[in-house]
């Protein structure tokens, strides 16, 4: 059975330690003053006004129409990176 892929709003709310998951870079991140490395990112959609980015890309559809929100950036990089190894999601 195929996985059908739309494109979503993840809200990466930042954690405590100021950092979130970074799709285009496959990784748990801290974010940069003013959202440095971000500037230049496909995936950017949006600013959390200070706590966190909003990334737009394509993955499994979420249960909420509103988008995906991602409070624990160390569980959305395990979530993520299973759907890489299973080739749903491509990596970056």
């Amino acid at each position: 059975m195929a996985i059908h892929l739309e494109l979503v709003n993840h809200f990466n709310y930042m954690d405590g330690n100021g950092r979130i998951f970074c799709k285009r870079q496959d990784k748990v991140r801290k974010v940069a003053p003013k959202y440095k490395g971000c500037d230049d990112c496909p995936y950017l959609f949006g600013s959390l006004q200070g706590i966190g980015v909003e990334c737009m890309w394509e993955d499994v559809p979420p249960l909420s129409p509103v988008g995906l929100e991602v409070r624990d950036p160390q569980e959305e990089f395990t979530r993520v990176s299973r759907l890489i190894d299973e080739k749903i999601l491509r990596k970056g």
